[in-house]
């Protein structure tokens, strides 16, 4: 076993070495180079926990979840990667606490990912769910909402050369799909066997995954599925009515849609406008009960989103209020009942008194705006005091 573990820290350091020169010499962190590193980081987190690295397998973790963000954090990742080469090399290796702090700092608030992957997807059982990370929950969450099946495989390897299998089936499954996450399997722990257990994510179908050598022990069911527009909408349901259970809230979502067929790209400019608008209506509109509507509709050059609630509607002198206070606009400038209504998507505004995992950081509204005028759409807003919000987003497919 030693002599596998010697092998596994030879290779492991000699790949991060060359994925570092990589990185420091190109001219700019390409969207092929980050997902190379994820992969590599993800090999290395499994393998090294199976190795008792558990420093190694921490930090790897981090630079994953690092990586999971939209910005391009290269100088910290170059950092991570070489402490991650030093972490394989020191005894008793610790990670140092400023560089912590580092990567704390650029992630997203640890209360509101736990939020987000608190909750089981419908095609995984939660015994299994309950074994991953946050960062493996929301990777599953993701290829579930991309309308990806899920596998769960157990192989087992001769403990002699388990060290390449190993690493040969882990290169197999990720020409197959995405592997979310990777357990130790107690079925194969016999005398010279080690065994694996993998939860997949692919576009295969599930002859091809049988196909691997390895025992299929669990599938997603094609026929309850969830995959592309209605699972989309149907994740962010469930999100929705999780935030208001923890507000104490009772709200009711309802979805409807049309069989269009989107893009990745779009189903997740899709996600990301619901996730917004969807939070804010628990959170701002809706005081104690109510109901969230969401419906999709395909058009003849795209598709019409609408969220409509049946809330306390926006107060529009508050929010002419709240941007006076802010200079955002004059005390004394007049503006039409669409023009106060336009002013929650102006960057930094929000009338929240404080601060909360939900809402109230002055973000939101005008991310959302920005990205769909970018995808050349548009969105509109509705209103009227005491009977709800009404957005309308039309999109092209």
């Amino acid at each position: 076993m030693e002599t596998f573990r010697r092998q596994f820290l030879l290779e492991t350091v000699e790949t991060l070495e060359n994925l570092l020169k990589d990185l420091q010499s190109a001219e700019r962190f390409s969207d092929s180079q980050r997902r190379e590193t994820f992969r590599t980081l993800h090999t290395i987190k499994g393998t090294a926990q199976t190795f008792g690295f558990v420093a190694s397998s921490h930090l790897a973790h981090e630079l994953e979840n690092l990586l999971s963000v939209n910005e391009n954090f290269s100088d910290l990742l170059l950092e991570g990667i070489a402490l991650l080469i030093g972490s394989l090399t020191e005894n008793g290796f610790q990670i140092p606490k400023k560089f912590a702090e580092k990567i704390h700092a650029v992630m997203p608030n640890e209360a509101e990912i736990s939020n987000s992957a608190d909750h089981c997807p419908s095609q995984i059982s939660s015994e299994i769910f309950s074994q991953l990370s946050n960062q493996e929950k929301n990777a599953l969450r993701s290829a579930v909402n991309r309308g990806r099946n899920l596998f769960g495989l157990e192989i087992e390897f001769e403990l002699a050369n388990f060290a390449d299998e190993l690493i040969s089936f882990r290169e197999i499954l990720c020409e197959r799909g995405e592997i979310i996450a990777t357990f130790p399997s107690a079925k194969f722990n016999t005398d010279g066997k080690i065994g694996f257990r993998f939860l997949l994510a692919s576009s295969a179908q599930p002859a091809k995954i049988e196909k691997l050598g390895a025992e299929v022990f669990f599938q997603s069911s094609p026929n309850n599925f969830s995959s592309g527009v209605q699972g989309i909408l149907a994740q962010i349901a469930e999100h929705g009515k999780a935030i208001a259970k923890k507000l104490d809230k009772q709200i009711k979502i309802e979805t409807e849609a049309d069989d269009v067929i989107l893009s990745i790209q779009k189903l997740k400019l899709v996600f990301d406008i619901l996730l917004h608008l969807v939070r804010n209506a628990v959170d701002h509109a809706i005081e104690r009960e109510g109901e969230i509507k969401i419906d999709l509709r395909a058009e003849e050059k795209g598709f019409r989103l609408t969220v409509a609630d049946n809330g306390r509607g926006i107060d529009l002198e508050s929010i002419k209020a709240k941007a006076v206070e802010k200079n955002l606009i004059s005390a004394d400038k007049t503006l039409t009942e669409r023009d106060t209504v336009n002013l929650i998507f102006l960057p930094e505004f929000s009338t929240a008194v404080k601060v909360t995992q939900v809402s109230g950081r002055g973000i939101g509204l005008d991310a959302v705006k920005d990205a769909i005028e970018k995808a050349g759409g548009k969105i509109s807003v509705e209103t009227q005091t005491g009977k709800g919000t009404r957005f309308e987003i039309f999109l092209t497919t």
